[in-house]
């Protein structure tokens, strides 16, 4: 027993000195400098504000909309996520809602390459009513696209989110 107490000693003493011999920050001299890698994924895009102009159509009873969104491609609509809100409030007092949550206003949101089809319910004429759409490519999610993860949150979570907690989460 007294033998084996020794090497344990022994041991503990190279390993102390190991240690202190150690300082922070000491490191090896840096290695080559690697080959540039490819070209990162396209960024988080968001549109400027846009002021609606919807067009009453009789026959449907309904406001229609036509924003040309020039970020959403066959990628985004593949892949990616878009997020669309509208400002009710004004532009010194904004409350700005995600589309997603006013089903009450918006009766149908359709996205297609470089548009979004909006047809509003006939007692909502939203005529200059600022809207902004956000497009996030897929390759910032996590996943697949129906259950997929922004930064940990779901895509349903996103749409649902305030415009201000999504510019939190995606870090912009």
């Amino acid at each position: 027993m007294r033998n084996n107490s020794k090497w344990i000693w022994i041991l503990s003493a190279f390993l102390i000195a190991g240690m202190i011999g150690c300082k922070k920050g000491d490191t090896g001299p840096a290695g080559p400098e690697g080959p540039q890698g490819p070209a990162g994924p396209d960024s988080v895009v968001y549109s400027p504000w846009i002021n609606l102009s919807p067009t009453y159509v009789e026959d449907d009873t309904l406001f229609e909309d036509t924003v040309v969104a020039a970020s959403i491609t066959k990628d985004i609509l593949d892949k990616g996520v878009i997020l669309t809100y509208v400002n009710i409030g004004t532009s010194s007092d904004p409350d700005v809602i995600p589309v997603s949550s006013l089903n009450y206003i918006f009766a149908f949101e359709e996205f297609t390459v470089g548009n979004i089809y909006l047809t509003i319910f006939p007692n909502y004429d939203l005529s200059d009513l600022p809207f902004r759409y956000v497009t996030i490519p897929g390759s910032k999610i996590e996943g697949n696209r129906t259950t997929g993860l922004v930064n940990g949150y779901t895509i349903k979570e996103l749409q649902y989110m305030s415009y201000e907690h999504v510019q939190s989460v995606l870090g912009n």
